[in-house]
């Protein structure tokens, strides 16, 4: 290899690192930098990374920013899973109220963090954001993903783990209700089974849809690119014609300058010319009057 190239985990540590709009530029410069250097496999696995969204982002920025309260969010998680597992009402009611709170202010963590470094972020994307916390609470590979830094899109929650958590907490006051009504295992249980269908159905549409909305993103950032090239060609093309347009108005007054030297220049020969002319005579007439005296 012709340089010294950075390891393919570290590029795509930096390449998730950075905001969304500056990830297709930077992912075309690392493969260019590694097919240049002849890693073609290197080059291959970086190209195949796939753009953040926003949300990602937002989610990815804030494990590298506040890394401890993640896994204090992951602890929570597993807790509830061991209260849930022995069928602890009263703690699992306690850490939901917990792990509601932890998601909401990580949740304004990364909305504040998005927005100091100069990204709008909305009310569905921080919605997102909770949903994509809840999501890794509940899921080993989506919660490896939000610790790495690697998230790609918004998650939602779909397997079949605790169904406590793949879904958002009720509020203390809904727990409230709860223990004055209590709802039969058998009702709970029918209720989690049509929850579960109707999130993959949902999930299953906005995988599609997210997956449709990055592949547009790529397709625009590209498009984008190519406008600006051709921009700069333009502009560089008019530039051309300028300069070529200023010299041929300066070699036009040359002409214009050459020609009226060259016409005076005529006139002045034309002159000389008679003088000439005129001078012989003279000497002519002078020679005739000299002979004569002779």
């Amino acid at each position: 290899m012709s340089e010294n190239l950075p390891r393919v985990e570290t590029v795509v540590d930096d390449l998730y690192s950075l905001p969304p709009a500056d990830f297709v530029s930077h992912r075309a410069a690392y493969v260019t930098r590694f097919k240049k250097a002849g890693d073609k496999v290197g080059a291959t696995r970086i190209g195949a990374l796939r753009k953040p969204t926003v949300v990602a982002w937002l989610v990815n920025t804030l494990a590298r920013r506040d890394e401890s309260a993640l896994a204090e969010l992951f602890d929570l998680g597993e807790q509830l899973e061991r209260a849930q597992q022995r069928g602890d009402g009263p703690r699992l009611r306690e850490l939901s109220t917990a792990r509601s709170t932890s998601i909401r202010a990580l949740t304004d963590r990364a909305v504040s963090l998005g927005r100091d470094l100069g990204v709008t972020v909305g009310d569905n994307a921080a919605r997102e954001v909770s949903n994509t916390l809840n999501a890794a609470m509940a899921d080993a590979e989506i919660r490896d993903r939000v610790r790495k830094g690697r998230t790609v899109v918004a998650e939602t929650y779909s397997g079949f783990g605790p169904a406590l958590l793949s879904i958002v907490p009720d509020s203390p006051d809904d727990d409230d209700a709860a223990e004055d009504d209590p709802v039969s295992p058998e009702v709970e249980d029918d209720r989690h089974k049509t929850d579960e269908a109707e999130r993959n159905r949902l999930l299953a549409e906005l995988e599609s849809a997210e997956s449709d909305l990055d592949t547009a993103r790529t397709e625009v950032d590209e498009a984008q690119a190519d406008t600006e090239r051709k921009a700069s060609e333009l502009h560089s093309a008019a530039e051309e014609v300028e300069r070529i347009e200023a010299e041929l108005e300066a070699a036009g007054a040359r002409e214009q300058a050459a020609r009226e030297a060259h016409e005076a220049s005529v006139v002045q020969a034309e002159s000389t010319a008679a003088a000439l002319d005129a001078a012989r005579i003279r000497v002519a007439e002078a020679r005739s009057a000299l002979d004569s005296l002779t």
